[in-house]
């Protein structure tokens, strides 16, 4: 059993794991990367016919986004190590989304989509656009502890609901740049606040830093 200083010494270690864990990811770069997806899709929205091919966005965006954790986060609080786990469940929740994607990216581009999914997508698009983000967005907060994505989810599902019932003769495409570009500065400011949070010390690279997270 341990003593009254062991639990006290073992509830600071977690708290101050948790907190070197939750400013890992409170530095933009997650919001400036779902910020450009959003961007990303509206532009290819208006400019083909097969919007959904955006969704490659994150595979491929992803080792910018690494780059940008390596150069810009780990220099300043050092490297987060996550507990198994977390790693199991953050790794079963990637495949799951990019599973979705993917089959449903080949079943659109083959035209073998359910008839009631092509009724969706093109009766109602704006609000089929913002449940499925809404809830990709809820997914992320859950994962990374990010409690601002809450707000997104809420926000995306509130315009497009919006949209949708006031029937505003807006193009469907302009909610996910409007959407985007708002993100995408939110993560710009955050990381501005991060980047002056944390400066980085002469001749500290930050690489010997390592928090592991339980």
């Amino acid at each position: 059993m341990l003593c009254r200083d062991d639990e006290m010494t073992h509830i600071d270690l977690k708290k101050l794991e948790r907190k070197a864990f939750t400013s890992y990811h409170e530095d933009g770069i997650i919001d400036i990367f779902a910020g450009a997806w959003m961007l990303f899709f509206g532009i290819f929205s208006m400019c083909t016919d097969k919007p959904w091919f955006a969704g490659m966005f994150p595979v491929y965006g992803l080792p910018f986004f690494a780059a940008a954790k390596k150069k810009i986060t780990v220099p300043r609080i050092g490297y987060v190590k996550f507990s198994q786990q977390r790693r199991s469940l953050m790794l079963i929740v990637y495949l799951w989304i990019a599973a979705i994607f993917t089959v449903f990216g080949i079943m659109f581009y083959t035209d073998n989509l359910p008839s009631w999914i092509y009724a969706l997508m093109y009766d109602y698009p704006t609000l089929h656009f913002g449940i499925i983000v809404g809830l990709l967005f809820f997914v992320c907060a859950w994962a990374t502890r990010i409690y601002r994505f809450y707000g997104y989810a809420v926000l995306v599902l509130t315009a497009s609901v919006i949209g949708h019932v006031s029937g505003l003769q807006i193009r469907y495409q302009y909610f996910p740049i409007a959407l985007g570009v708002l993100i995408l500065s939110v993560g710009v400011l955050v990381l501005i606040q991060f980047i002056q949070t944390y400066p980085v010390e002469m001749g500290e690279s930050g690489g010997d830093k390592k928090w592991k997270n339980q």
